[in-house]
């Protein structure tokens, strides 16, 4: 494989991954703020979404190298904003943790191209 194509497949998935991230963020952001019909419907906004990150996450991490344990704790923040209902989700951590995803794939993209 050329490193060009595998330059575009690793962007690729850690964009596939973002996109991912972002969206099950906004349903811990529609479940806090009560845009769902009951709380069966959230939760099962909730597992759609995650289910989607972990697809997008499962791309990064059997690969194994490159920013995993970056994407390992944005993964992991997001499990933890549905805690006790999605009451308290840690906002800051994830932005923290997605910025820190980013940084590190631009980082690896670039020391790969």
């Amino acid at each position: 494989m050329t490193s060009e194509v595998l330059y575009l497949a690793r962007r690729d998935a850690y964009a596939a991954f973002l996109t991912a991230a972002d969206a099950e963020s906004n349903v811990a952001w529609h479940r806090l703020d009560g845009r769902f019909v009951d709380g069966a419907s959230a939760v099962a906004a909730v597992d759609t979404a995650y289910a989607a990150t972990r697809a997008a996450f499962n791309v990064i991490a059997v690969e194994g190298v490159g920013p995993v344990e970056e994407a390992r704790t944005v993964l992991e923040l997001l499990a933890a904003m549905h805690k006790d209902g999605g009451l308290a989700p840690d906002w800051k951590g994830f932005k923290t943790a997605r910025e820190a995803f980013v940084v590190a794939a631009s980082g690896f993209l670039m020391g790969s191209h």
